[in-house]
């Protein structure tokens, strides 16, 4: 006999046997009970939780020929049938495939025909939302007031997709995600049943995954149980060729100290391994609503237990407000990242850009329920000085407006009336001492801010005229040059800067080919006066020296 697939050998056969939907199945069994059988029910909710199996139980139950009270048999030979699928009393309809008037006209010719005595004729139509506007016209009126004996059963995933008019004409039942707990037991008892024995927390991940539907859990079992030996948590992942959660913590764990490299080195070993990108992303992204709730509302996810202890320390270590730019920048980049030629090349951005993001926003203020104040208390010293930092530039920003920055001598001044008087404190810096201590100007930025660092390797000083240092940047490489330009990032170059050689300087930042077009510029100015005057007085009265 060929094999028969979990989920189909599981399928719930009597009411009792539903897992999840209690709502429906008592208000369907006290019908039966009064015999107050309607003509046409409409099961709608997600897919996997047992509208079908309602449907086919609901046409066992009323053609039953040995019903123990409202429930099926299941032995009888109308039980057995419908089971088979070759009950001639029920007819099950793809609408997906049937969707046209033809097919809807042919329906209503069927239906015209009585069913053997004392059965019921039963036609469960699913995906009913599949059907043109042509077919549900067509089957309105034979709907609202089909023959004796004639029960319509409309399934669907998408009930807003079905015409009001439609909807007005049947009971509505509204089929709900199965809990977790539900799922992981039934689950346990099919596992016991076949003898298998499996890892603790391995069953509460397949029903984590199968996000609600106990079909798709049983079909991610029935994977799953080709594997030999003990069934355990490394597997299912491997099986379902996801990230899981232990992947996504080792993700997390450079985000928090703002390690480009080391992320992008870990994203490099989960795709070496053969894990796609996108899945990656995705992955984080649950791994970090987890976070949310847990730091927003105090809701501990369901982890292995070797997770537990990481994910609270991660949490404490994030804290909601650098969280919320996280998310944010993720869920943006997500968007493009399903439909980018390269997907790990946007991966990699969206990660350098999720710790950047997260860097610039350090310092401002994020509104915290209590409950994430104290858990993400570890993060304020650090927000604090950044805070303090950003301040000092707006203040410096400020005074530079209003024509007070002490970086800018206005024309006639004397260093003395600068300086207090005494000419002996002035400080001066040349380019080759900047060039001399560049390195280390680059590592006093790196523990100032790494993002800034990053950007700032791609520059070389190049001129510096009075207080006024141009760095220059190579040429396709104007998104650096951008960033440096940032006030912050600029403002974090200048103070390391004053703090090595105590002189105040502004930065310029432009590109090689800038500079280039500047003097060739320059160049064609001078030849332009030239044309002038020779035009004026003649060549011949007309001659330049270099000087």
């Amino acid at each position: 006999m060929a094999y028969l697939a979990l989920y189909r050998e599981w399928r719930p056969r009597r009411f009792q046997d539903m897992v999840g939907q209690e709502h429906v199945t008592t208000t369907l069994r006290n019908a039966l009970k009064q015999d107050k059988i309607a003509h046409a029910y409409l099961f709608s909710g997600p897919r996997g939780t047992g509208k079908t199996t309602a449907a086919k139980i609901l046409a066992k139950a009323l053609n039953c020929e040995a019903k123990d009270g409202v429930e099926p048999c299941g032995s009888c030979s109308s039980c057995v049938s419908i089971d088979q699928g070759s009950a001639m009393e029920v007819f099950e309809i793809d609408a997906a495939s049937n969707r046209g008037i033809d097919e809807i006209r042919d329906l209503r010719e069927k239906v015209k025909l009585s069913a053997g005595q004392g059965k019921f004729k039963v036609y469960i139509i699913d995906e009913v939302h599949m059907l043109t506007t042509e077919a549900f016209n067509a089957l309105l009126k034979t709907l609202e007031e089909p023959p004796t004996r004639v029960i319509f059963i409309l399934a669907t995933t998408e009930a807003h997709k079905v015409p009001l008019t439609i909807l007005s004409r049947v009971q509505r039942f509204e089929f709900r995600r199965i809990p977790e707990e539900d799922i992981r037991q039934r689950l346990a008892e099919v596992c016991h049943s076949l003898g298998r024995e499996v890892e603790p927390g391995s069953l509460q991940v397949i029903a984590q995954k199968s996000e609600g539907g106990l079909r798709d859990a049983l079909s991610i079992l029935d994977q799953c149980l080709l594997q030999e030996g003990s069934l355990t948590i490394e597997q299912i992942y491997s099986v379902l060729g996801i990230a899981g959660e232990e992947y996504s913590s080792q993700l997390v764990a450079p985000l928090i100290v703002s390690d480009y490299g080391a992320v992008l080195f870990c994203l490099a070993q989960g795709i070496e391994q053969g894990r796609d990108p996108r899945v990656i992303m995705r992955e984080l992204l649950d791994y970090l609503r987890q976070v949310l709730l847990y730091l927003s509302a105090g809701q501990m996810p369901v982890l292995p237990g070797k997770l537990q202890a990481v994910f609270t320390r991660q949490s404490k270590e994030i804290g909601l407000g650098r969280l919320l730019s996280w998310i944010s920048v993720l869920l943006q980049g997500e968007g493009q990242l399903k439909f980018s030629a390269n997907p790990r090349l946007a991966a990699e951005m969206l990660l350098v850009k999720t710790i950047y993001d997260g860097e610039e926003r350090t310092g401002e203020a994020w509104p915290e329920s209590a409950d994430a104040k104290a858990v993400g208390a570890s993060r304020g010293s650090h927000g604090e000085g950044r805070s303090a930092d950003s301040q000092a530039g707006r203040r410096d920003q400020t005074s530079e407006a209003l024509g007070k920055s002490p970086r800018v001598q206005a024309e006639g001044q004397s260093p003395k009336s600068r300086a207090g008087g005494n000419t002996s404190d002035i400080k001066s810096v040349t380019l080759a001492q900047i060039e001399g201590r560049w390195q280390e100007i680059l590592e006093r930025v790196r523990q100032q801010k790494k993002s800034t660092h990053a950007f700032l390797l791609e520059g070389k000083p190049e001129i510096l005229e009075g207080e006024v240092l141009t760095l220059v940047f190579k040429d396709g490489f104007s998104f650096h040059r951008d960033k440096v330009n940032q006030p912050e990032n600029r403002l974090t170059i200048e103070k390391a800067l004053l703090d090595l050689f105590g002189v105040s300087l502004t930065l310029k930042n432009v590109l090689e080919n800038e500079v280039a077009s500047a003097d060739k510029t320059q160049e064609s100015e001078e030849e332009i006066l030239i044309k002038k005057a020779e035009a004026i007085f003649g060549k011949d009265f007309v001659e330049v020296r270099n000087e």
